[in-house]
């Protein structure tokens, strides 16, 4: 497989998965500003930061996302003493699983399967090792380069994200017939 074809196929996944990554309860206008402007799957923000971009009150923020939480988009945790809200793991997974079930039908869940497997064995075989965990070891052995720790460190990213992706599209084939509520979505 060509890397330009396994970029085209990852590039789809992501845009799938990307666009389910925030989390969105649209229920009014404020509930919109407010959880977009703190739910995105690598952050933790507090109240008072969601209030300043969302341009409310904090107390309003704090209800809103209360609400979330309540509903299980969001959990909440501690930093500095003060509350911050993060989004639910489990939500956003199933977010994305559901994302591709949508847009896309079991055989093409299947191919991107396929060509995510072809990029973790390349990665394997181009570095001897069978996880991203040896390569980090890798990295920070004394013996390994500035330049090499990089690659290294980039590789080890580059196959747990696949593998990560992998894990959606195979929970995606699975449970393809008790998501999917329609035809695929034109992509």
């Amino acid at each position: 497989m060509s890397s330009r074809s396994a970029a085209a196929s990852l590039a789809a996944i992501s845009s799938a998965t990307a666009r389910g990554s925030a989390t969105t309860l649209e229920t009014s206008p404020i509930s919109r500003a407010v959880s977009a402007s703190t739910v995105r799957p690598d952050s933790e923000r507090s109240a008072a930061w969601v209030a300043d971009r969302a341009a409310v009150a904090e107390s309003t923020a704090r209800g809103h996302l209360e609400r979330l939480v309540d509903l299980g988009a969001l959990r909440t945790g501690s930093e500095d003493g003060a509350t911050v809200y993060e989004p639910d793991p489990a939500y956003v997974r199933f977010r994305e699983v559901r994302r591709l079930v949508d847009d896309h039908d079991p055989d093409e869940l299947t191919a991107f399967a396929a060509e995510v497997k072809d990029e973790i064995a390349t990665l394997r075989e181009t570095h001897g090792v069978d996880s991203p965990d040896e390569l980090r070891r890798r990295a920070t052995s004394a013996d390994t380069t500035a330049d090499e720790t990089r690659d290294l460190r980039r590789a080890a990213s580059d196959w747990a994200h696949y593998r990560y992706r992998l894990s959606l599209l195979e929970d995606a084939v699975a449970r393809y017939d008790e998501y999917h509520t329609g035809s695929p979505a034109p992509a």
